[in-house]
């Protein structure tokens, strides 16, 4: 059994999300009754947007790393446990027995769940991002040595991630303008009810007041409030705090002019990438229409995609980008906090989408919102660094050299989905059960008020008072 799910492992990182994807989406085309042409010509253009969103954000991480690197290296702060980056924990994640068997067990559960009705979120399209659950059960069997209840969690943690999606696939689909298309990569799903009560709370401080965001900017700057301007000047400043001690360096000018250049040109390309990426649905958004008319019965439902396609939109890279510096600062302040953010702070935008979703591409509540998340996350980090690096030991001792605790910031700075580890840890059956039954209510909860709750959503960042509506 491990050996099957080694081979689907193997298959899944030779070929990755750029062919997977597009094949899945020609599947589905073809079930929907689509003509060869436009299902293959459907499944190309999601290849390429695909592979240029990749194209995009490799590059600029290449170029934006070492300047990250040099801020951290001047602030002269030394805490024991490295972010080593989203990157190595899937590479642990896919190389545990247990991983392997839970990410064999994921396709039949999420395409059962899916076709059972229970989801209207089709998640087996994004399938690599499986890993997040795969960690985490990973640690709980190494520390519990129950390969039952090390799947149990993974099961859970998955249901609660699936009911997330689908409170927030409308909203993250309409924001994002990729029709019915959704997001369920776990470590960032799982933000979801805390950014809808800090929207809620913010919107009630005044923050729908604030316009901040890349359309208001240009409205009012002109060309100095473009996404393009903002990255220009964003890029630059990074540079600047990571170089101030060698400014007198014609190198370190250099430096800040490419990192300045690159965020500028990161804001400006995305959102063509993405327009390519968005047109590969047309065709099954046409088809879906037409099935429904046909049968006049209509099911709505989402396919999951990549959180990459949401990483340039303007709104969610300037958040991103501006809580680089800011989440490094609060490292080194922060009581109790152990954990260096680093290779993962380049994945901060990939980590705000859901902030930026819920309030429609508000940049100020999104910045408040995720230094609290984030910083309680850096707290969480050095919880369950000891855990991640026994992992990442067993799996690759040259990881954990020279006795360095890791952990991956991007992956593991999330207290939700953390403090269901810790529950499950605990092998108390009360807390156990607990969590089960809550994910239960909270399900058949969000089934029965599930019209009111997408609408209030969509609606919410217009007037803080329409809570009330909802009551």
């Amino acid at each position: 059994m491990v050996d099957i799910f080694n081979t689907l492992s193997e298959i899944l990182s030779t070929f990755g999300a750029s062919v997977l994807v597009p094949v899945m989406l020609f599947i589905i085309a073809k079930l929907m009754g689509v003509n060869n042409k436009k299902a293959f010509t459907s499944g190309l253009l999601c290849a390429v947007g695909l592979t240029g969103f990749n194209l995009v954000i490799n590059s600029y991480g290449a170029i934006i790393s070492p300047v990250v690197t040099s801020m951290s290296e001047n602030a002269g702060v030394n805490l024991p446990i490295l972010d080593t980056g989203w990157q190595s924990t899937s590479v642990i994640a896919y190389s545990t027995n247990i991983g392997l068997i839970f990410f064999g067990l994921a396709i039949f559960i999420q395409v059962g769940l899916f076709f059972l009705k229970w989801t209207n979120v089709f998640m087996p399209s994004d399938l690599w991002n499986n890993y997040s659950f795969m960690v985490w059960g990973s640690m709980l069997y190494l520390l519990t040595n129950n390969i039952w209840l090390a799947l149990l969690l993974m099961i859970v943690q998955n249901l609660y991630i699936l009911l997330f999606s689908e409170v927030a696939a409308k909203r993250w689909s309409t924001y994002y303008q990729y029709p019915k298309c959704c997001m369920t990569a776990p470590h960032h799903l799982e933000t979801l009810p805390f950014a809808v009560l800090m929207n809620i709370i913010l919107g009630k401080l005044g923050f729908n007041k604030i316009k901040l965001n890349a359309q208001e900017l240009q409205k009012k700057f002109g060309i100095f409030g473009e996404p393009m301007f903002i990255g220009l000047l964003i890029g630059a400043l990074i540079a600047i705090i990571g170089g101030y001690n060698k400014l007198g360096e014609l190198a370190t000018w250099g430096t800040i002019t490419t990192s300045a250049i690159s965020t500028a040109s990161v804001m400006a390309v995305f959102p063509k990438v993405a327009g390519i990426f968005a047109s590969a649905f047309t065709t099954l958004t046409d088809a879906y229409k037409s099935k429904a008319k046909q049968s006049g019965k209509e099911r709505e439902w989402y396919m999951s995609v990549n959180d990459a396609v949401g990483y340039g939109e303007p709104n969610t890279l300037v958040t991103g980008i501006i809580l680089i510096p800011i989440m490094l600062g609060i490292a080194f302040i922060l009581p109790g906090n152990q954990t260096l953010p680093m290779i993962d702070l380049l994945a901060l935008p990939y980590m705000v989408e859901v902030f930026v979703a819920i309030s429609n591409g508000n940049i100020a509540k999104s910045i408040v919102s995720g230094v609290i998340w984030f910083s309680l996350g850096l707290l969480i980090c050095s919880e369950v660094a000891p855990y991640f690096t026994q992992v990442a030991t067993q799996v690759n001792p040259e990881l954990t050299a020279g006795g360095l605790m890791i952990i991956s910031f991007g992956i593991m700075a999330h207290p939700l989905i953390a403090l269901s580890f810790l529950a499950f840890l605990t092998q108390n059956p009360l807390l156990i059960i607990g969590i089960i039954v809550l994910y239960f209510v909270l399900h058949f909860t969000f089934k029965k008020y599930k019209v009111q709750i997408v609408d209030f959503l969509e609606r919410c960042n217009e007037d803080p008072n329409q809570i009330k509506s909802m009551v």
